[in-house]
């Protein structure tokens, strides 16, 4: 989800004894950000906690940590909400005893997940939190994800098809019982929908 995470783990797949599948989100290319100087290597299926928080916790992968980063941000500005960001960096292995804790801490939860809605990590996700950690939910775990349908590539067709950091706004007040206001209509998609950007270009 970040510049810096690229490069430690594209190095630590290379030089891992196992077979590694690295992927990165397209709309992640144009990112900027402080890189480490050395090669480190790490191993790879450690989480991190990228925003602590007491009230619920979001788990996030690739480029649905940038908008759950910007849902949270809103959240704690104009709601006063305590959202805890989890990115799980890694989802072969994934990090359970980082998302154990912070459910324990706040007891909600909700997946963010860029693939299919049916056979998703958020759905392994949610269903691996509701069988070990049932007893500390609130209220139960709840998953974003895309349709079970192929991706669209014409402009009209993607208008609310990809999932922003104002369906995770809404979805995390929906959970907390906080009446949705006119303010997180700031969180609306931009008009260039389809695209993280007037700078990308491609592919589509």
């Amino acid at each position: 989800s970040n510049p810096a995470d690229a490069k430690t783990l594209l190095i630590s797949s290379i030089f891992d004894p196992n077979p590694v599948i690295y992927l990165e989100h397209r709309w992640l290319h144009n990112s900027k950000g402080n890189v480490p100087e050395d090669n480190l290597i790490e191993k790879i299926g450690n989480a991190k906690i990228i925003r602590k928080g007491n009230d619920i916790t979001i788990v996030s992968m690739s480029y649905m940590t940038i908008e759950s980063l910007r849902a949270a941000d809103f959240l704690s500005k104009e709601m006063n909400i305590d959202v805890e960001v989890i990115d799980l960096r890694s989802v072969k292995p994934i990090d359970w005893k980082i998302i154990f804790k912070s459910v324990e801490k706040t007891g909600k939860i909700i997946v963010v997940d860029s693939g299919f809605t049916t056979g998703s990590i958020a759905g392994e996700i949610v269903a691996r939190v509701s069988m070990e950690r049932f007893r500390y939910l609130k209220i139960p775990p709840a998953r974003l994800a895309m349709p079970d349908v192929p991706e669209p590539t014409s402009f009209a067709l993607t208008k609310g098809f990809y999932i922003g950091s104002k369906d995770i706004a809404e979805l995390s007040l929906k959970i907390l019982n906080i009446k949705i206001s006119e303010k997180i209509n700031a969180l609306d998609e931009p008009e260039l929908h389809d695209i993280p950007g007037p700078w990308f270009k491609g592919p589509f």
